[in-house]
């Protein structure tokens, strides 16, 4: 996880602390509840699943339209940075892929090795120690991986 993703996870993880500590002390002020009931009623409010009973009092009404409001704002930012990471991360691999390919049909007079085994690593290491240009071609996922890793094209 990035430290962008990191943060962003976090301030919508405190937002939704804020808002359900701030529905749980308006709600037991407003309408006189015990704690646990303050509190599930905003957690209920805030989950967007419904209400028990309609509140009592216009005060009461204004924090369950602000606290249901505040939930769906915070599920709609927190699925939207689901949508970006999953997006980005996409893209990314997308970008490298064609960056890749661009470089390899830039090639020009370079060796073909087919195969990323054992024997096809040893080859490309040899290619690269004289400095000739080489290119793999492997259909193994794990080969794939392993000539990824150390930036082989």
């Amino acid at each position: 996880m990035s430290s962008s993703t990191a943060r962003k996870a976090a301030f919508t993880a405190a937002l939704a602390v804020v808002l359900l500590v701030g529905g749980t002390f308006g709600f037991h002020h407003l309408l006189h509840e015990r704690w646990h009931d303050a509190f599930y009623r905003t957690a209920v409010t805030v989950t967007l699943t419904g209400l028990d009973t309609s509140p009592r009092g216009q005060g009461a009404e204004y924090l369950t339209i602000v606290l249901a409001l505040g939930g769906l704002a915070i599920f709609g930012y927190a699925a939207a940075q689901v949508v970006e990471s999953v997006a980005r991360e996409v893209a990314g691999d997308a970008r490298r892929d064609k960056r890749r390919r661009r470089m390899i049909e830039k090639l020009q007079d370079h060796f073909i090795i087919c195969g990323y085994g054992r024997v096809g690593r040893r080859a490309a290491e040899e290619f690269a120690a004289s400095g000739q240009s080489y290119v793999v071609l492997d259909t193994g996922e794990e080969a794939i991986s392993i000539a990824r890793e150390r930036g082989v094209r």
